[in-house]
């Protein structure tokens, strides 16, 4: 652009400035209206910043729902859960008295076969009889604190020997002397001159 073109346009926009400035202009509502569009905006931050968001609200109640139901789970299991019993020394040597002295109903038998057959028959889940060394004379099916016993009656070396059977996830020995024989460990207690 030249200077000419320039002073033109320069003269023509103080032209228009000066008839703006004689011109009165009404400056009254526009501080109200200022007032009124930042009322308007914090309202509309105001919800954003202090409200909770609805799924924040359910969070903890969730949470400890979530809490209770793993407790009651786990109380569940625990209870569905049962502990072996410790096999009383005194009275599984009652139990020997018992199956020695014919107190106990015991079923006449000359062998495993014969000893598994006739426990099975009397009660499902009886523990069956291992080939045991010696000459089988009797068994029976003993209750010994809420757990079922195989017991056998076996004559060996002219000794009689009463063998005890138990699954051992639901009875266990208690703390005893420990004797190594043929590389397995046996847990032993004497009772009343009965030795276990």
């Amino acid at each position: 652009m030249n200077d000419n073109t320039q002073n033109k346009l320069d003269q023509a926009t103080s032209a228009r400035l000066g008839k703006l400035a004689s011109k009165p202009v009404d400056t009254s509502h526009l501080a109200e209206h200022l007032q009124t569009l930042m009322r308007d905006v914090v309202q509309q931050d105001e919800p954003q910043t202090l409200r909770i968001p609805t799924w924040m609200r359910w969070r903890p109640m969730s949470a400890a729902a979530m809490i209770l139901i793993t407790v009651m789970l786990g109380l569940l299991v625990m209870q569905n859960t049962t502990q072996p019993v410790i096999a009383a020394p005194a009275g599984l040597a009652q139990i020997n008295h018992e199956v020695s002295g014919d107190m106990a109903e015991q079923m006449k038998v000359t062998s495993v076969e014969q000893a598994n057959a006739m426990l099975a028959a009397q009660a499902k889940g009886a523990m069956p009889v291992p080939d045991l060394p010696g000459q089988m004379q009797s068994c029976c099916l003993h209750e010994h604190k809420g757990v079922t016993l195989t017991c056998v009656s076996l004559q060996r070396n002219g000794h009689l020997i009463t063998v005890a059977l138990a699954d051992g996830k639901k009875l266990h020995c208690p703390e005893g002397e420990t004797v190594i024989r043929d590389g397995r460990e046996f847990c032993t207690h004497s009772v009343d001159k009965v030795n276990m």
